[in-house]
């Protein structure tokens, strides 16, 4: 099983073994340039050193030499050497006395001689030396050879100091940045931290539960605001769903309980064949009612869980709309209510055909429940754009103000004494927004007591 490393820890670590890496190259470019640098500055002062010793240079026949020209004793023959060497290769003038032995390369003096300048780095007496050979012309011949050598102690001991510094610099900031990135991961992964804390108290009975951590507009601060936003969509969601739980139940409840009343009524004593018949008929009603209570309760079930495929094809608005007007045509004659529809151009819907005539039919039924004998119920529609405005309007009691943003919440009744008489559930306009959101559209209504009321419908025309 692989051990628990806490993400703030493997963060830390690949800082660190980044910032290490970065360090390590850093160091490495100081400490090279450096080098590079002091030797060039060497290199340049021997060869500066060289060149003023060529002017001072005597010739005794073909033998070049300083003796003579320059002070044999000085404080800083210690750090630098001098020798002249004839054409044969011979010393004619050599100052490696107070250097330290300095072992001539013959090699190098001999391309010297041969025309070449030469540059190396040797040991003289212990101490690291930067050496330059340079060959010595008289009247465009080659005739010797100047070595001149400097002490490169000062370069060598330069690159000591900064690599001591480096090396107590290295480890001593890989520290500070680990102790660093530490902190400033628990500061950054705190917010998480009481996420898990609080998704750990949440459970589906107490849904209250928010972070409301005022963090910045980046990755956690999102993170948190969006974990706040699913908590009260689930809360929302459990609160429906247990508010449906229970208008389901008493909705049930009611026929359930007239059933039984019924059949204890009619056990209670004997009865004639008559009275029998009243009771099997009331409680044929309230199965009737159970059925169709059960029917939309799982037509809403199935819409909550995306179980009802929607079939889109082309669908022509005005032979819905007769054939709705036809399958209400006689609740609405038994009423005495006129069926109308408003004129309007032909409209093709891409939609659900047995989706949308539910939907109709539930506002045509609504409607005609809801207006007195006498009234008229109108269909008519409207093409705005890309867009189409299904309508229904009625001339019936009405609908207050108060009511008008419930009337589509499901169990919800404006009249709920009537409405139960009317045999409804409160769920046929729930499941005619539901169709009408499902096909990429709205619904509304518009209504004031004693003025009617009015359905509109949004949807999307056919391409």
């Amino acid at each position: 099983m692989r051990a628990f490393r806490p993400l703030r820890l493997r963060l830390t670590l690949w800082y660190v073994l980044l910032l290490a890496i970065i360090l390590a190259a850093f160091s490495a470019g100081i400490y090279l340039t450096l080098r590079h640098n002091l030797y060039a500055n060497l290199d340049d002062s021997v060869e500066t050193r060289a060149n003023d010793l060529l002017a001072m240079l005597n010739f005794e026949g073909d033998s070049p030499t300083l003796s003579g020209r320059l002070a044999t004793e000085s404080s800083d023959l210690g750090e630098q050497f001098i020798r002249v060497y004839d054409r044969a290769g011979q010393v004619t003038f050599d100052t490696t006395r107070d250097a330290g032995p300095a072992a001539i390369d013959g090699a190098a003096v001999g391309r010297a001689l041969g025309g070449h300048e030469v540059t190396r780095g040797a040991t003289v007496g212990g101490d690291p030396f930067r050496i330059r050979i340079v060959p010595i012309e008289h009247y465009g011949q080659v005739i010797g050879a100047l070595e001149v050598g400097r002490t490169a102690e000062d370069v060598a001991d330069t690159q000591s100091s900064l690599l001591l510094i480096l090396a107590i610099a290295y480890p001593l900031t890989i520290g500070a940045a680990s102790a660093g990135g530490l902190f400033l991961a628990n500061r950054a992964l705190s917010p998480i931290d009481r996420i898990t804390r609080t998704a750990r108290r949440i459970t589906a009975e107490d849904l209250s539960q928010r972070l409301n951590l005022r963090l910045p507009e980046d990755e956690v601060g999102r993170l948190a605001r969006t974990f706040d936003e699913m908590i009260a969509r689930l809360d929302h969601a459990f609160r429906r769903q247990r508010q449906f739980t229970a208008d389901a139940s008493h909705e049930m409840r009611t026929p359930l309980t007239a059933i039984k009343g019924q059949v204890e009524v009619a056990l209670s004593r004997p009865r004639g064949l008559a009275a029998y018949r009243e009771v099997i008929q009331t409680v044929n009603e309230e199965v009737d009612r159970l059925i169709r209570l059960v029917g939309l309760l799982l037509t809403l079930a199935r819409a909550d869980t995306g179980q009802i495929p929607i079939s889109a094809e082309a669908v022509s608005l005005p032979d819905l709309v007769a054939g709705a007007l036809e399958q209400q045509n006689p609740a609405a004659r038994e009423k005495g209510i006129a069926l109308s529809i408003a004129g309007s151009p032909a409209v093709t819907l891409k939609a659900d055909e047995d989706l949308l005539l539910q939907l109709l039919l539930n506002l045509l039924d609504n409607a005609i429940k809801y207006t007195p004998p006498g009234g008229q119920v109108t269909v008519g529609w409207n093409l705005r754009g890309r867009q189409v405005e299904l309508w229904v309007r009625d001339t019936g009691i009405g609908i207050a103000s108060q009511h008008l943003p419930h009337l589509f919440d499901r169990f919800y009744r404006v009249d709920k004494a009537r409405a139960r008489a009317e045999g409804g559930a409160g769920l046929g306009l729930s499941i005619c927004r539901w169709i009408a959101e499902a096909h990429g559209g709205s619904i509304s209504a518009e209504s004031a007591p004693g003025q009617g009321t009015t359905f509109r419908v949004v949807l999307p025309a056919a391409d």
